[in-house]
């Protein structure tokens, strides 16, 4: 068996993916011009597929993008055809959900004022007007209960919240949510949950999921947090809802137009916490995103059942 590697990667990652299997040659392409004669008698690629590689591909079976998000990736070509699809979900959740809880402990303590009162050297304790939000009274709902879903569930449990969830196919994932809602009750998950998580990929059916409507549908006193993907929060229906007090803040890792604009409002309001999609940063991601490749090779070699096979027309 074969498989190419386009494009290159470190030499170091290289070698663990050759020692996989001894039933699988590894090839390294340092151009598409390469990837492309390599491609024509590989069984699986890892790295980047285009159409043209496609083309010249006579009996690929499986390839194996480096990414979660593959809103950028698929393309009709390879939606056809028979490969399977599979990505590396999974080798971020703790990270993410970690940072989910950086900003659900923000907005509960009121950091984000006190942290622009300290560059002030204001001393405002807030009070009435910005009260200390208890998290064992709060209900927090997440927006696709995958794995990143899970573990946002599991660090909510922790601070005795009540969760709920909102997906088609949580296949399973249940633990610690106390209800799993459809699309059809969109609705009213919006408006019984006072943390909004957005955790769900970005795909045809959740693109635009978060418009006027769907803001006016949450509670006033609830916050939006988006670690999922920017093009499911409509910017203008966001920062119309955050002036008119249709929700209480948002916290933002990704933006339907990345990086955010400078001149954008969202910028200058004190009720939202911007990061620059660097929800996933940590230790350990590319081990463990090599580790989920040797396993694949490993399996793929074995003529087992693959890790984190994509539905391709679904883009997760």
């Amino acid at each position: 068996m074969k498989l190419v590697i386009f494009p290159d990667i470190h030499d170091q990652w290289a070698l663990k993916l050759g020692e996989a299997s001894p039933k699988v040659e590894v090839r390294r392409a340092g151009s598409e011009e390469e990837a492309e004669d390599l491609i024509a008698d590989a069984d699986a690629l890892y790295g980047r597929v285009t159409p043209r590689l496609l083309r010249a591909a006579r009996q690929l079976k499986w390839v194996q993008a480096p990414s979660i998000g593959l809103e950028n990736y698929v393309f009709p070509e390879l939606v056809e055809h028979p490969c399977t699809l599979t990505n590396v979900r999974g080798i971020f959740s703790d990270h993410i959900a970690n940072h989910v809880f950086a900003f659900v402990l923000c907005f509960a303590r009121d950091m984000h004022r006190h942290i622009r009162n300290q560059g002030q050297a204001h001393w405002g304790r807030g009070g009435d007007d910005h009260p200390v939000i208890h998290l064992a009274d709060q209900t927090l709902g997440i927006v696709g209960l995958g794995g990143i879903g899970a573990e946002v569930a599991r660090r909510a449990v922790a601070f005795g919240m009540k969760v709920v969830a909102m997906d088609p196919n949580p296949k399973g994932r249940a633990e610690n949510v106390q209800k799993v809602y459809g699309m059809e009750d969109f609705r009213a998950f919006l408006g019984q949950s006072d943390f909004v998580v957005i955790c769900a990929p970005q795909t045809p059916t959740t693109v635009g999921l978060f418009d006027g409507a769907a803001f006016a549908a949450m509670k006033r006193s609830a916050i939006l947090i988006n670690i999922g993907r920017g093009k499911i929060v409509k910017l203008d229906a966001l920062t119309s809802a955050l002036r008119e007090g249709l929700i209480a803040g948002a916290g933002l890792d990704v933006f339907e137009v990345e990086p955010l604009p400078k001149e954008h409002p969202l910028w200058r309001m004190d009720n939202v916490v911007i990061t620059p999609h660097m929800a996933g940063a940590g230790p350990y991601v590319v081990d463990r995103r090599i580790g989920v490749v040797v396993e694949n090779i490993q399996r793929f070699a074995a003529k087992k059942p693959l890790l984190n096979v994509v539905d391709k027309k679904n883009w997760c």
